[in-house]
């Protein structure tokens, strides 16, 4: 099986210390090719042809992202708008996507339990996700169970520990390699 990870963090190598743990972890995982968007595209000028022969190629599809502003980041938006294109991704022969799995992970500077009704946020992840789950539907793809990752915000003597947060980020990464390792074997 073949995992494309999709990263889109504006900072992974310079100041995401929980989506760069996460990242790390997933290194060793055969058949993994993960895609820093924000290090390929700083610009926001995407390979179109690339990117869509990176998804064709791969089986599972994972973004992963922080959550911003209850969205995904400008980037990762930026992406889908022209790279799942009419003839592609859907419409009139545009189903290179179709049957392939997606999965979202996601980090979170609150704690998840902010995430639910009557809580801080108002809303849970599942449904702050669903132009995602609609994006995947609308493509022809499997949705699956999307993952969460809470109080990944770091502030030096604000917010949290350092090693705290990266201790959080590196057994939740070792949770979504875990979780691809599953999906590999029921292929």
């Amino acid at each position: 099986m073949k995992t494309l990870v999709l990263v889109a963090h504006k900072h992974l190598a310079t100041s995401s210390i929980a989506n760069q743990a996460i990242v790390e972890s997933l290194n060793s995982i055969e058949g993994l090719e993960v895609r820093d968007l924000y290090q390929l595209y700083p610009d926001f000028k995407i390979d179109v042809a690339n990117e869509q022969q990176a998804l064709v190629e791969a089986d599972l599809i994972i973004f992963q992202f922080p959550i911003h502003w209850y969205s995904v980041p400008g980037l990762l938006k930026e992406w889908m708008d022209q790279v799942l294109l009419y003839g592609f991704a859907y419409g009139r022969n545009g189903d290179k996507l179709k049957g392939k799995r997606l999965l979202i992970s996601t980090t979170l500077g609150g704690e998840i339990t902010s995430y639910q009704e009557g809580g801080h946020n108002n809303f849970s992840i599942e449904t702050l996700l669903t132009p995602l789950q609609q994006t995947a539907a609308f493509c022809g793809m499997h949705w699956l169970s999307p993952m969460a990752s809470g109080n990944m915000l770091y502030i030096p003597d604000i917010v949290n520990k350092k090693e705290d947060v990266t201790q959080r980020a590196s057994a939740y990464g070792a949770k979504l390699k875990e979780r691809i390792k599953a999906l590999e074997k029921a292929v």
